[in-house]
């Protein structure tokens, strides 16, 4: 949602309003470019999957920024005001939904340097916290500047989930409810491959056909080239359709989530990127 703050420009303009004009400024930042909000840049759930036993370290982090309210005058012209950040440090929480996040330091602060708007909330997962799901709630509360804010209006982000995924493919295993593009539903499985850390998608798309996929020690999907995945044939269509896989990962989220992107290619084109949600049944 675009936020503004409305301005009086000159003397002649407040002479008209009654003596009930309330001004909407009142309880805003104003127009000082030094003055604004903290907020997560997107809304929503960070990953972060890892393999079972691996041993590796992982370190993902949630972006966040600074921004600032433009300015609209009586006759609705817009006037952009950019923050001017002279550094400033973040404070912010960590509460369990699922597992236990106790390998992170508990209140934590990020610092945003002079002149940049945005910065990362970093965790590092050691791999002795790799052994099952954790599910945590990061909320940001407080900012070292007094006209910096958390949030503003019910509509930015102060919040974000996080989950850190342990898998065990073998866990992939099943039957899946499938959202694809979060419109169309349909029923698909997921079941070994013949090599290591391989598995198959059954009705990726929903039109049959299988998928070939493999699971990345930092639980990230790769896929054969699209000429070594064919998924089905459209008669009196197309023709062969091949699947060219852009990524995916899994995470522990509502008992297993499996989530993809990909192409479908054919003869003289191919589609747009196409995602699928899969939730484990």
């Amino acid at each position: 949602m675009k936020k503004f703050i409305y301005g009086l420009l000159g003397f002649a303009a407040i002479s008209l309003t009654s003596c009930d004009y309330h001004d909407p400024n009142s309880d805003k930042f104003g127009n000082d470019s030094s003055s604004g909000w903290v907020q997560f840049e997107s809304e929503g759930v960070t990953y972060a999957s890892v393999i079972q036993g691996t041993e590796s370290t992982v370190t993902a982090s949630i972006p966040l920024v600074i921004k600032s309210v433009d300015i609209v005058d009586l006759n609705g012209k817009v006037t952009p005001n950019n923050p001017v950040n002279e550094g400033l440090t973040v404070n912010y929480t960590i509460e369990d939904i699922d597992g236990s996040s106790s390998y992170i330091n508990i209140p934590g602060s990020v610092y945003i340097p002079k002149g940049e708007l945005s910065a990362n909330i970093s965790f590092t997962v050691p791999a002795s916290a790799q052994v099952a799901c954790s599910h945590f709630k990061v909320t940001l509360t407080s900012t070292s500047k007094s006209n910096v804010t958390v949030g503003f209006e019910d509509s930015d982000f102060p919040t974000q989930e996080f989950v850190v995924s342990a898998l065990d493919i073998n866990d992939l295993v099943g039957t899946y409810s499938a959202v694809r593009d979060g419109a169309t539903q349909y029923t698909s499985s997921i079941e070994l491959g013949a090599e290591e850390n391989q598995f198959i998608i059954n009705n990726i798309y929903g039109a049959n056909g299988t998928t070939t996929v493999y699971l990345n020690n930092d639980g990230t999907f790769t896929y054969p080239s699209p000429e070594e995945n064919f998924l089905f044939n459209d008669n009196g269509g197309v023709g062969n359709v091949f699947l060219d896989g852009i990524n995916g990962f899994a995470t522990c989220l509502n008992g297993g989530t499996v989530n993809v992107n990909y192409r479908l290619v054919f003869s003289g084109g191919s589609t747009n990127t196409i995602n699928v949600v899969f939730t484990k049944q």
